[in-house]
């Protein structure tokens, strides 16, 4: 069953769950947007410099815009009529989606619509929206083992080796990560910015009280943990728990 905080007032709702309530606005992220989107078409970090450097000659700035208003537009007039020979139509769409859409790294798509009522949306009943999770797992065996188990369940997944690589991955809507010294700064780093995902972690005898602080700090109630080489069927199970 989900961690309930100790001694605190109820959690605040988490979008994720979706009950019935407005999704809070999506943070103006800027130039790290743009770059990271950019680096995915372009493939390297000099590419994107390069790209940048000639779109701001071409709309006579010096630099990018800091406001949004001005930043949209100068991604919408002036970066994309430069991407459009490179991308397809798809790349195009993930890539306005990435920079001044209605989502970003933190923040993905809520999994069941706004408004509604009933059960949550499982990924077998809307294969187009599958709730996206990020492992972290520094053991290769153990990454493959509870990736393959979580794609079975019908989820997207990522895996990665630590922590700190959690703050440069796509959106997601659960994170499985250890809260060992690194995993808890990536968990108030996190926490700071308003992540909506589910948290799953692991029981640590060792620091169980810096991981309920973690967990009393964490912005939605949807927490879990499980015993430390839990078998995958029981992490899998408490990543849905995150979930609903």
């Amino acid at each position: 069953m989900p961690t309930m905080r100790r001694g605190g007032g109820p959690f605040r709702p988490t979008s994720i769950a979706m009950r019935a309530v407005v999704a809070p606005a999506v943070p103006f992220l800027g130039k790290a947007a743009l770059s990271r989107a950019l680096e995915r078409h372009l493939g390297s970090p000099s590419a994107v410099e390069t790209f940048l450097a000639e779109a701001l000659e071409d709309a006579a700035l010096d630099e990018l815009p800091e406001g949004r208003e001005a930043f949209e537009a100068f991604v919408r007039d002036t970066v994309l009529s430069k991407l459009l020979p490179l991308l397809r139509l798809q790349e195009v769409h993930e890539f306005v989606r990435r920079t001044i859409g209605g989502e970003e790294n933190l923040h993905p798509a809520p999994i069941r619509r706004l408004g509604s009522l009933g059960s949550p949306i499982t990924p077998a009943a809307r294969p187009d929206e599958r709730p996206r999770v990020v492992v972290v797992e520094p053991d290769p065996l153990r990454r493959i083992e509870i990736a393959r188990a979580l794609v079975r369940d019908g989820f997207d997944v990522e895996v990665v080796a630590r922590p700190a690589e959690v703050l440069h991955v796509e959106p997601f809507h659960a994170l499985v990560m250890a809260l060992d010294v690194e995993g808890q700064r990536v968990a108030a780093a996190l926490a700071e910015q308003g992540t909506r995902a589910g948290l799953v972690s692991y029981d640590d005898a060792s620091s169980r009280e810096s991981v309920r602080r973690t967990i009393h700090d964490w912005p939605s109630d949807r927490v879990s943990l499980v015993p430390r080489g839990a078998p995958t069927s029981v992490l899998c199970a408490r990543v849905r728990i995150v979930l609903t």
